[in-house]
């Protein structure tokens, strides 16, 4: 995939699953991580624990081993990006940015001479469809597709490592731009499991085979009973899926 043809090792099958960890408070978020041991080995932090516990959590899970990924979105002027690059810890695997060429650029001047973060661009949330990009846009002939593949172009232009992507708009931009890219696929639900508030979800082998680096599940293991289970569960899918596509 993406990283491989980065001068990278491919992520190996039980790194490819990121678990979110969307709770209000450090000790719930450690509580699954230790629940969850060796099997999980990065975690995603988004606005709802970051902006409760900040970046000294983040420097707790890498301590303890984890690396992460940062899903802030972030977008300001040009120095303020590359301060916040500089002050983002080892250990920390990818960041998601919002904005144009300059905004990269600031990032990555911010990153210097490291090779991680991975600078991400999201394409356009999963919680959003084709109806609510012509709203947006208040264009009623805009398709989805083409909007994500323009999307995606500009953004590898821009030179970010990789764009966080849900649903079929995986194998558009797969078929479209190889594997010069990174592909975060968010809103991973199991088989059969309720689709949340994702409405272009997708199952771990729907996104394996569509050509995703990484799979971000959250709810179905944070607010399972039985999260450990689940997450073993996942991870199995993700196994027989890459073995699948080996095959």
């Amino acid at each position: 995939m993406g990283p491989e043809n980065n001068g990278e090792r491919a992520p190996q099958s039980c790194d490819r699953l990121i678990i979110a960890l969307d709770f209000d408070s450090s000790e719930e978020a450690l509580a699954l991580v230790e629940l969850l041991g060796e099997r999980i080995g990065i975690y995603k932090v988004g606005y709802q624990l970051f902006m409760r516990e900040g970046m000294s959590f983040v420097k707790e899970l890498v301590g303890l081993g984890k690396r992460v990924f940062l899903d802030l979105k972030m977008g300001d002027i040009d120095r303020t990006i590359a301060a916040a690059l500089r002050a983002v810890p080892e250990g920390v695997e990818f960041v998601t940015i919002n904005g144009g060429k300059a905004t990269v650029a600031a990032a990555k001047e911010g990153r210097g001479e490291r090779d991680r973060p991975l600078i991400l661009s999201l394409t356009f949330l999963s919680s959003l469809d084709q109806d609510d990009l012509r709203a947006l846009m208040m264009n009623e002939n805009l398709e989805l597709d083409e909007y994500v593949r323009v999307f995606t172009r500009r953004s590898i232009e821009a030179g970010c490592d990789g764009v966080v992507a849900s649903g079929e708009s995986i194998r558009e931009i797969r078929r479209e731009f190889g594997n010069s890219l990174v592909i975060v696929a968010p809103g991973i639900r199991p088989e059969g499991k309720n689709r949340n508030d994702h409405k272009r979800a997708l199952t771990p082998k729907m996104a394996i085979d569509y050509g995703a680096d990484y799979l971000v599940v959250g709810r179905p293991v944070t607010e399972a009973e039985n999260s450990l289970e689940i997450a073993e569960n996942l991870i199995e899918e993700v196994n027989c899926a890459v073995a699948g596509k080996r095959d």
